[in-house]
């Protein structure tokens, strides 16, 4: 008994296109596409937001160390720096 095919359905169940066999459930619409760009987009985007807010805290960190570093190498410098010439 002859069943129904799929156009570019082979003998043997399987569909083929341009880049390969197909099989149920693995192809997706371009609108389904479409969906998961956007939510991949999307999640780039927080990804990158929080990347950025790590990066500004961690050059206010390295501001203020630095500040402390100058402030502390200023207390070990000797207050009289000039020296006397003869």
């Amino acid at each position: 008994m002859l069943g129904l095919r799929l156009v570019g359905e082979e003998e043997n169940g399987n569909a083929f296109s341009l880049y390969g066999p197909k099989r149920a459930g693995l192809i997706t619409s371009p609108r389904t596409q479409e969906v998961q760009l956007s939510e991949l987009l999307n999640s780039l985007e927080r990804e990158v937001e929080d990347l950025n807010s790590k990066y500004c805290e961690a050059y206010v960190t390295l501001i203020n160390v630095m500040e402390h570093l100058v402030k502390l190498t200023s207390l070990l410098l000797p207050t009289n720096t000039t020296k006397e010439v003869k």
